[in-house]
């Protein structure tokens, strides 16, 4: 019994020495005993057991400590839980999910340190499964969040990383699921896991981390899984039975040297076919050094008497006998000696025990996956100070708690249950409270918002979970487990159409339609949801976190709020084929075909809402009442294109692409400039080659359609948007982006951005500024000297309405019919590439000029004008740009204003031309209006800016002022509006002096608003560069946003 006891790995149920155990070591010498959670109370009892087992073995006359074996993956699979000496770290997917190799050396080497300082010996890990990318996600899977993740590299890296920690903490490892359970399903017939790969698949693939780890010599032991592997030998229904797996390729092709442990062989199925006992005679005989019987003293005890039968009747190779006994030997010798192992060592301090949990803390927090960040972050859909509008709704699911303990007295709990007194107050059953703790951090975390929390089982959805959906903002959807839990996922179905039903809520006098987010939470696989599951509606976020334990959930409430962006990944998956571009890097080639319609307001208008609040674009809570800019843009049938690729059944639009041109005279001229400024494919409908047919259809309008001869790649003027700037934002989304245009030959190189030579230029005939077809009749207007500015008031100079007249700036007829000059000068000045901030005064109303400022301008004399006739600044545009005046200063502060203001100006000079009648931006409303800059000897212009309020038409350019307004813009009163300031030229010969002459232009703009603009409680300002930052937060601006002025500019071929 002495020999064949040692080939025997047993388990037993009881938290002391009870009488079954006793016999297994004095009698049949067993020389390993697996614990697990029956057999533990906590670490303390835990450590006391293995103590008191080991003194039994040292007075039965063992020669070497028994070998005390634990499955502790971490995540939801511990067998051994005690809060205050065992740390609870994160599962194998968990830590792949942080995709850092030392974090799973860290982890790993405190769950040895911690394991060993109780007395264990051997811990069965690493789990070296490999989930396959593309396996049917809604096909229950053996491994799941067990595995490290999808790849073979990675769970090799990983692998090695965990079994290296094993080893430098002398905690024998092991190794499993041999030959590799990633793949595996359950087959329904034989209620056995099974393994349809054939050989040469499983050497490419399941076998790889084993032969890494394997020629690592990184292995002490690997555990051969009870699955049936049908593609390798037909007539093994177990692999820990098969010579062809054991014998020939885990021994033979992988030359593994180790101990070889068989799973338990408790298995239904094996106990129907040929049943337990000589299973493990089976096992023995194919090459496995430990058999593995984790209960029923009984089973084990026959079992023994069995193997000592056919080892006494030489029915077994005496060789494969000695051989695994050398094997088992030799990792005996490399346990603590007796004494050691007898003398009492004490628990971990707290010292080190508080850095484990630092080290967990930390591996959790940067596990949280975000798959899609839909209503992320949640404070989109909150609206300030209205507490009882603010609710959230987690919706958990029934589950049962993990680590459940009984103490001395008998009672229950678990690692997320709440204070025993707390049941009764709440009227909770047991396992209600696997999320309360969760509810209680998020209830706590800001102030501002009301949290509710019920939970949902098979039953469905009752007529109170549907009264609580619909009267909050925004819906935490918990799951676990769908593929084992189906009903989770008809309940999301529910929920997710209750949250795309609209209520109206009336807010005064006014109603307003809203939905609610939904945000599915996986607390398992990653797999549950991992496609969108809303019904025709806006998408759902989702975010999972690969456990359910409170140290898994506690950095929520930071996700949800946006005070920390997840890192998380999921290990190793890629989500269908990226690489749709063929091999020239040109047109794309994707599997998918796709109608692009020109978009169409009175269809497409809510919708492209819809889009632009579900990626970030637009606050959530932005009414359509605020957006009158937009609207105007998009209303803009002249300059303005947008297509769109749509839900055809619901109307969602997946997908749009947004462009404006500026032409000459007329669409058909061949110099039209383009601005290519939006294309935005919704983030769950990504990677289907949506946005390529967008694209191809939006470039083919811009060159063949509206005749551009160059498109620039985003814009300035109009500014649709500056959220998510795409070269300034490094995300792993923009560098998609990038590559994505790259892939077209766009160019986003750090040039000193596109001279004339390098951009396709119309060659016109030069014209002589002073020529007959131009004449110029400049008349002096009021202006405004610099004691006026201090004196806070120009309401007499602002008093009357200007009015603009063409005659003042004629042309002949041919000028009307050919070439004009000035425009054509404008359309073809290159502009440099530049970072431009957007700035922004709270309060008009109490701004005052500082005093500095106008000491300044005292000196240089300078005065301003509120423009009465806007040829003074056409003239000094026409003249600069017609005589080449930055041609050789393409670089100073004021060339770069007047290459990337040039469209405003030309825009004006067109609406100036206009007939009195079709004016839309000079028409005398006072929504517009130009601020200039005289020089104080000859009184010319020298500078100039545009201001103009909300009410302006104007304003359609400026789109994105409406989304850098705030998510409370909705809550502001109707009629307060916002006044802009753009355009800002500054002769470049007054370089030295462009700073104070500029602002001085904007502080006149300022007085000006305050008089003209009384419902204007705030002021923008536009384009604004570095240099000018600082010296306009000394007079009251803050930066809200940074923005290229354009990415790339492409020429027509």
């Amino acid at each position: 019994m002495d020999i064949v006891g040692k080939l025997f790995m047993v388990g037993f149920e009881g938290t002391d020495v009870t009488q079954e155990i006793h016999t297994l070591i004095t009698k049949y010498r067993v020389s390993s005993i697996i614990l697990s959670g029956r057999n533990f109370i906590n670490a303390a009892q835990a450590k006391k057991l293995i103590h008191d087992l080991q003194a039994l073995a040292m007075h039965s006359g063992y020669n070497y400590p028994i070998i005390f074996v634990i499955d502790e993956e971490g995540g939801m699979l511990n067998s051994l839980f005690d809060k205050n000496f065992i740390t609870q770290f994160p599962g194998a997917m968990s830590l792949g999910a942080t995709g850092s190799e030392e974090l799973v050396y860290q982890v790993h080497r405190a769950v040895a340190k911690e394991l060993k300082s109780i007395g264990f010996s051997m811990h069965l890990g690493p789990v070296l499964d490999i989930l396959k990318n593309g396996t049917n996600t809604f096909q229950q899977q053996m491994i799941g969040v067990r595995s490290y993740g999808y790849g073979v590299k990675l769970v090799s890296r990983f692998g090695k990383a965990a079994a290296q920690a094993f080893r430098d903490e002398k905690l024998f490892n092991c190794g499993k699921h041999f030959p590799g359970y990633g793949s595996a399903t359950v087959n329904s017939n034989f209620e056995l896991p099974m393994i349809v790969e054939s050989t040469e698949q499983m050497m490419e693939f399941n076998l790889v981390p084993y032969k890494d780890l394997i020629n690592a010599g990184l292995l002490d032991s690997v555990l051969v899984g009870g699955c049936a592997v049908p593609g390798v030998n037909s007539n093994d229904l177990h692999a820990c039975l098969s010579p062809t797996i054991v014998t020939n390729m885990l021994r033979g092709k992988l030359q593994f040297k180790g101990i070889v442990i068989s799973e338990c062989l408790l298995l239904e199925a094996l106990d129907r076919n040929f049943g337990v006992v000589q299973g493990c005679i089976s096992a023995f005989s194919v090459g496995c050094d430990l058999i593995m019987l984790c209960s029923n003293f009984k089973i084990q005890e026959e079992a023994i008497l069995a193997m000592q039968s056919v080892v006494g009747d030489e029915l077994i190779d005496p060789s494969i006998l000695r051989q695994s006994l050398s094997r088992i030997e030799n990792l005996q010798r490399q346990l603590p000696s007796w004494p050691e192992v007898i003398e009492q060592q004490g628990m971990l301090t707290q010292d080190i025990l508080n850095q484990h949990r630092l080290i967990s803390s930390l591996a959790y927090k940067k596990s949280i996956t975000v798959i899609r960040d839909a209503g992320l972050p949640i404070t989109r859909f909150l609206s300030p100070n209205v507490e009882k509008e603010n609710t959230i709704l987690l919706l958990t699911p029934l589950i049962s708690p993990l680590y459940e303990t009984v103490d001395e007295h008998g009672n229950r709990s678990h690692i997320n249950n709440i204070a025993a007194d707390d049941y009764a107050k709440l009227n909770l059953n047991y396992g209600e409270d696997v999320f309360i703790e969760l509810g209680k951090l998020l209830s706590e975390y800001r102030p501002g918002y009301k949290i509710y929390h019920t939970s949902y089982n098979s039953n469905g959805l009752t007529s109170f979970h549907e009264e609580l959906i619909l009267k909050s903002k925004v819906i935490l959807f918990f799951s676990a487990e769908t593929t084992k839990n189906l009903y989770q996922v008809g309940v999301s179905k529910h929920v997710s159409m209750l949250c795309n039903s609209s209520t109206i809520r009336h807010r005064g006098q006014a109603q307003r339609r809203e939905t609610r987010q939904m945000i599915i939470i996986s607390v398992s696989s990653p797999m549950d949801f991992l496609y969108d599951i809303n019904i025709g509606g806006s998408p759902t976020g989702y975010i999972c976190t690969y456990d359910y334990t409170i140290n898994a959930l506690m950095h929520l409430p930071e996700v949800l709020f946006g005070d920390y962006v997840p890192t998380g990944k999921i290990p190793g998956f890629t989500i269908g084929n990226k690489k749709f571009i063929d091999g020239n890097g040109g047109k794309k080639k994707g599997k998918h075909s796709w109608l692009v319609e020109a978009f169409n307001f009175t269809r497409d208008w809510d919708n492209l809402i819809n889009l632009l609040k579900n990626n970030h674009y637009l606050a959530f809570s932005a009414a359509e009442s605020s957006l009158t800019s937009l609207k105007r843009f998009y209303l803009d049938s002249e300059h303005h294109r947008s297509f769109v690729v749509r839900n055809t059944s619901s109307k969602t639009i997946l997908g749009i692409s947004t462009t404006w041109f500026h032409c000459e005279h007329s669409k058909s001229s061949n110099d039209n400039v383009g601005n290519f400024l939006l294309l935005l494919v919704d983030k769950n409908k990504r990677n289907i080659a949506i946005g390529s047919h967008l694209y191809s259809k939006t470039m083919k309008y811009l060159f063949e359609e509206a005749n551009c001869s160059r498109v620039y790649l985003g814009g300035g003027y109009p500014k649709l948007t500056s959220a998510n700037d795409l070269l300034l934002n490094f995300s792993d989304e923009n560098t998609g982006g990038v590559n994505f245009f790259k892939s077209f030959g766009w160019n986003f190189g750090d040039e000193s951005f596109m001279s004339s030579g390098n951009i396709p230029q119309r060659k016109s005939k030069k014209r002589d500024v002073n020529g007959e077809s131009i004449s110029l009749n400049i008349k002096n207007s009021d202006r405004m000297s610099v004691s006026t500015l201090l004196a806070d008031n120009v309401s007499d100079a602002a008093k009357s309405k200007p009015e603009y007249s063409s005659q003042a700036l004629s042309f002949s007829d041919a000028t009307k019919d050919s070439d004009n000059p000035f425009a054509t000068r404008l359309l073809n000045q290159p502009i440099q590439r530049k970072v431009r901030h957007l700035m922004k005064l709270d309060d008009i109303l109490s701004w005052k000029v500082s005093e500095n400022l106008v000491r300044q301008l005292q000196v240089v004399g300078i005065m301003f004008d509120i423009c009465r006739n806007p040829a003074d600044v056409f003239a000094l545009q026409k003249g600069k740009n017609s005589l080449n005046t930055y041609e050789e200063d393409t670089d100073s502060h004021s060339a770069n204003k007047a290459n990337n203001n040039y469209e405003i100006y030309l825009e004006l000079y067109k609406d100036f031309c206009a007939a009195d009648g079709d004016k839309q931006y000079l028409d005398g409303s006072g929504n517009l209006d130009i601020i200039v800059a005289l020089e104080p000897t000859r009184r010319s212009v020298v500078g100039s800016l545009i201001v103009f309020n909300g009410n302006s038409k104007f304003s359609k350019f400026f789109p994105f002022l409406e989304f850098s307004r705030g998510s409370d813009n909705a809550r502001k009163p109707k009629d307060q509006g916002f006044a802009c300031i753009a355009g800002h030229f500054i002769d470049p010969l007054y370089t030295t002096l462009s700073e104070v002459f500029e602002l001085g232009l904007i502080c006149t703009a300022l007085m000006y608003i305050k008089s003209q603009y009384s419902n204007c409680s705030e002021c923008f300002i536009t384009d604004i560069d570095e240099k000018q930052i600082g010296s306009l937060q000394d007079n009251g601006f803050k930066v809200l946003e940074k923005y290229y002025n354009y990415y790339s500019v492409m020429g027509r071929s």
